[in-house]
């Protein structure tokens, strides 16, 4: 059962917490991931990927709250790879 968290998240928080996630681990970070991070609820995190999602920063995979993309990230293989220092990042 989830903890109670009354923590309060800032979207541009999160937003950077998704780039930092992409970059150090070459993949999203989960809404587990997140909420862990800022010890808030999963629900504050979902909230705040739906709003991130809305002003076109991060793109959902439709019916749920993974990351497919934040730009230039994809969270998904793609014919657009690079590698630096020996990490392998897909892009859009």
């Amino acid at each position: 059962m989830e903890k109670q968290r009354k923590r309060e998240i800032s979207d541009s928080g999160v937003r950077y917490f998704i780039y930092a996630t992409f970059a150090g681990t070459c993949r999203p970070p989960t809404t587990l991931e997140t909420a862990d991070h800022f010890k808030v609820s999963i629900a504050a995190v979902e909230s705040a990927y739906e709003r991130l999602a809305k002003a076109h920063h991060v793109a959902l995979a439709p019916g749920s709250h993974a990351i497919w993309m934040a730009h230039p990230f994809s969270g998904l293989p793609t014919n657009y790879v690079t590698e630096v220092e020996n990490r392998r990042y897909w892009g859009n």
